[in-house]
């Protein structure tokens, strides 16, 4: 019986969700999420107050030793130093004391298992001793202009000095995804090392709790700790638009409240959003008054089609063309010459702006420039006149002249 009630209230809650537009509900309690097409931010709560990120700290901890290693394929020999300081219920890999693997391995053991031992020897072996290799991270995220970051270890453990945001998180993460070695890393979710230990991706145990459909993510980091909760960086990308969430502080302590909070944000945007065309090559922007021609007025078109990321259900009708420029064009202006701007805007939000350039011709007509110019012709007539007159008078006084001598 509770079943079948369970079941229709399901029915229920996503019938009137498909006709009321409920909005998406997050248990994490920062997060930031980027459509990365177009660079924006599509949704955010608290995403600069700071947290402890646990494990996602590994991610700068493998971003700093992919740009401070020669070769991937190099073998270094593990050492008691590089466990000395591993506590028992941490997140390993799998390598001993007296292994012998590539650097490969070891940021691959980092990322998918959250390996504390790879991760220390990943900083020992490049920098010589943990504390130096957590400098060169916080020189990184000064760089990256990770204000309210801060590292004080290499793994994420609790530390009160070792803390960051979910906006500094994606700072990170987007610079970090340009270098291709980091990229193939934080895609993978299965490796081999070179001495036979087989790592998955953290995603895929916590998924195994839940059992979503997560093949549309393509990379990711999970990370958790006591002080901090579960949090998620992962990148996702479905029908053709590429995204990037950061969560942090979801609740729980055996949850996946982090990965279905990525799986719900990412199927909400969606099924609910989507490129739509707001404006066509060729569609008139802007209606100008003309001067010295035959048209009254000159429509002015798009020189290019655009498209923005919109709900399904926008209403095409609500867009509104704010044009600022000038409100005239003459026969004598040249082709290409600047109009000024269009501002493209839907319920209160700024689409996009971009330059409008004449580029249409326009038929002189004489009679609308001597109308325009009446004042100016009527002047000129004049003075015509008054030359006319004084040269007849000049002439008629030479006459007078002429008979009085002879």
């Amino acid at each position: 019986m509770e079943k079948k009630i369970c079941s229709i209230f399901i029915l229920f809650f996503l019938f009137t969700s498909s006709i009321f537009g409920s909005e998406l509900s997050l248990n994490s309690d920062k997060y930031i999420l980027y459509n990365m097409n177009d660079d924006k931010v599509l949704l955010e709560e608290k995403s600069h107050e700071k947290s402890y990120i646990a494990s996602l700290t590994k991610m700068m901890s493998v971003l700093v030793s992919i740009e401070n290693i020669e070769s991937y394929d190099k073998k270094i020999l593990l050492t008691n130093e590089m466990f000395s300081d591993i506590e028992w219920d941490v997140s390993i890999a799998g390598f001993k004391v007296g292994d012998y693997v590539t650097y490969n391995d070891l940021l691959y053991g980092a990322m998918l298992p959250s390996g504390a031992d790879a991760v220390n020897s990943l900083a020992i072996s490049i920098s010589g001793n943990l504390n130096k290799f957590v400098k060169l991270m916080n020189e990184k995220a000064k760089e990256l202009n990770m204000k309210d970051t801060n590292f004080a270890n290499v793994t994420g453990l609790f530390d009160k000095n070792n803390y960051s945001t979910a906006y500094d998180i994606s700072l990170l993460l987007k610079y970090a995804l340009k270098n291709e070695k980091f990229k193939e890393v934080f895609s993978a979710k299965k490796y081999t090392s070179t001495n036979n230990i087989r790592m998955s991706s953290t995603l895929i145990y916590y998924n195994n709790k839940i059992n979503e459909n997560i093949s549309y993510i393509t990379g990711s980091k999970t990370g958790y700790i006591d002080e901090g909760g579960y949090s998620l960086a992962s990148t996702a990308t479905i029908n053709n638009v590429d995204y990037l969430l950061v969560t942090l502080n979801a609740p729980g302590k055996t949850s996946s409240e982090h990965v279905k909070d990525a799986v719900n944000t990412y199927q909400f945007y969606s099924k609910n959003y989507s490129y739509q065309n707001i404006v066509d090559k060729e569609d008139v922007v802007v209606t100008l008054n003309t001067k010295y021609a035959k048209e009254k007025t000159i429509d002015i078109y798009s020189n290019e089609t655009i498209d923005y990321y919109l709900k399904n259900n926008f209403d095409k009708d609500k867009i509104i063309y704010e044009y600022n420029g000038i409100n005239e064009l003459s026969y004598f202006d040249k082709i290409g010459k600047s109009l000024g701007t269009i501002t493209i805007k839907y319920e209160d939000e700024v689409l996009k702006t971009f330059d409008l350039v004449y580029s249409s011709t326009l038929t002189f007509s004489l009679f609308n420039f001597l109308w325009i110019n009446k004042l100016f012709v009527l002047i000129v007539i004049m003075l015509i006149m008054i030359t006319i007159i004084l040269s007849k008078k000049k002439k008629k006084k030479r006459k007078i002249k002429i008979t009085r001598y002879r």
